[in-house]
C-alpha cells in the first residue's frame, strides 16, 4: 500500500482483526466488565453509566475486550450500519454478539479518520445497498468490509481527524453540561413543587418570575 499519496481502499484492507460479538446475557449486578449493545451505541454519545454488565471469564474477556479505536459496527434490525469508536482507556467493556468490532491497523490508518468515513453519506447510502428492503435487515462482517473509501497518506489522516475530533468533544461537552442543567433544574422543581407542596401563591408567583 502506498503511504505517499492519495488512493481508495476498503475497510477490511486496513484492518488488522474483524471480530463478532460475545454472546451471553446482560446484567444490572457489577461484574466489573461492562457488555456494550446495539441499543447503547444508537444515541449520540455512548453512555456508559447505563451499558449493564455481564459475566466472562478470563480468556473470553480478552478476546472479546474493547479498546480506544475499536469501531463496533451494528449488524441487524432497523440500526443495521450504526456505529461507534471506543474513545475510552479506562473502562473494562465487552461488545454483544450483534455487533461487529472493527480493529484498524495503526501503520495503515488512524481509527478517527476511518469512523469519520462511517458518519458518511457514502457509507449510509452502502448500508441501504447491503439491506435493500428486507424486512429483517441485517449485514455480515464481509459486506462491511467491502465498503470502499479514499485514504490520504497517514500524516494527513491525524490532522483531518484530529480537527473533526475537536468538534466532537465540544459537542459532547455541551451535552454533558445540558445534562448537569437539566438535573439541577429537575431538583428546583422537585424542591419547590414536589417536596414542599403547601407553599404559598405569592412564593410560587416569584419562582416562575425568578
Amino acid at each position: 500500500m502506498n503511504k505517499t499519496t492519495w488512493q481508495r481502499v476498503k475497510l477490511e484492507e486496513i484492518c488488522s482483526t474483524i471480530d463478532y460479538g460475545y454472546t451471553t446475557s446482560a446484567t444490572n449486578l457489577n461484574t466489573g466488565v461492562k457488555f456494550l449493545r446495539i441499543t447503547d451505541i444508537v444515541p449520540n454519545i455512548i453512555n456508559w453509566d447505563s451499558v449493564p454488565y455481564c459475566e466472562i471469564n478470563f480468556d473470553k474477556k480478552e478476546k472479546y475486550l474493547l479498546e480506544r479505536g475499536d469501531i463496533v459496527i451494528a449488524r441487524t434490525g432497523a440500526t443495521t450500519g450504526y456505529n461507534k469508536i471506543i474513545k475510552q482507556n479506562d473502562i473494562q467493556a465487552v461488545f454483544a454478539s450483534y455487533l461487529i468490532r472493527y480493529k484498524i491497523n495503526l501503520d495503515l490508518a488512524n481509527p478517527y479518520f476511518v469512523f469519520y468515513h462511517l458518519q458518511s453519506l457514502a457509507w449510509k447510502g452502502f448500508v441501504e445497498g447491503i439491506i435493500g428492503g428486507s424486512a429483517q435487515p441485517n449485514a455480515n462482517a464481509k459486506q462491511f468490509a467491502d465498503f470502499s473509501f479514499p485514504l490520504p497518506p497517514l500524516e494527513t489522516q491525524q490532522k483531518i481527524a484530529e480537527i473533526l475530533s475537536s468538534f466532537d468533544d465540544k459537542i459532547e461537552l455541551l451535552h454533558n453540561q445540558n445534562k448537569t442543567l437539566e438535573s439541577l433544574a429537575f431538583t428546583l422543581f422537585r424542591h419547590y413543587f414536589i417536596d414542599n407542596p403547601k407553599r404559598n401563591e405569592w412564593e410560587w408567583e416569584n419562582w416562575v418570575i425568578m
